[in-house]
């Protein structure tokens, strides 16, 4: 029992870490985002987002060690059930996002729309946002650490795809029609816990992840260039 109200204390721990670290980082230092310019910015977003992955890496030292030389060893059969996990997840997102934009016409989901902004403005630091830092942060909070305070399969499942959901699309609820957005992120999200209970390794969603985010981004410039 004290062991599994310290994992939860744990995961809701980082998701606060996730959540406000660079903004109280950027207070500490009085960089206002309002006036700062772009490169004193990102700097600073960057020293922080590392300071989040040392606290990551050192909280989950052993976890990482393990399931990497488990990786290792297992590299192609992973990355063939990571691939089948994301399609699926993949496809319900995209059918989603079709019905959201073109038959309910809403616009894509603010947390995109700023991504695709920031990508304009810092490609490099996005892509080490996107492709390093959340897929190695996301998934040591919303599938290793809620799978170590919930036991039952599908209970898990789904309460880690809601609550990775849930956290991309919360800062810009303005109504609940919002809550749509839910829809392609939570299947993403609940592709990536599918994936990782089959597997029990956390480098098996961290690699999906940092493909789906790469792939997106890929996909983005090239859009921007034609």
């Amino acid at each position: 029992m004290k062991e599994k109200l310290l994992n939860i204390l744990k995961s809701i721990g980082l998701i606060f870490l996730i959540l406000f670290f660079s903004a109280f980082f950027l207070m500490l230092f009085n960089i206002d985002i309002t006036t700062a310019d772009t490169s004193t910015y990102i700097t600073y977003l960057t020293i922080s987002n590392l300071i989040v992955i040392a606290i990551f890496i050192y909280i989950y030292r052993k976890t990482l060690i393990s399931d990497f030389k488990k990786y290792r060893k297992n590299f192609f059969k992973y990355t063939r059930t990571g691939l089948k996990y994301w399609a699926i997840g993949f496809i319900i997102m995209l059918a989603s996002n079709l019905v959201i934009t073109n038959i309910l016409k809403m616009g894509l989901a603010e947390n995109e729309q700023g991504i695709r902004s920031l990508i304009s403005v810092s490609p490099f630091f996005m892509f080490f946002n996107t492709v390093i830092y959340a897929p190695l942060t996301e998934e040591l909070t919303f599938r290793k650490s809620i799978r170590d305070v919930i036991s039952n399969k599908w209970f898990y499942i789904i309460t880690s795809g809601l609550v990775f959901g849930l956290l991309h699309i919360a800062s810009n609820l303005t109504s609940w029609t919002d809550l749509i957005y839910l829809i392609p992120y939570s299947s993403l999200g609940i592709a990536l816990a599918m994936l990782y209970h089959k597997t029990d390794n956390i480098y098996s969603t961290m690699a999906i992840h940092a493909f789906h985010n790469a792939l997106a981004m890929i996909v983005y410039l090239i859009g921007g260039l034609l």
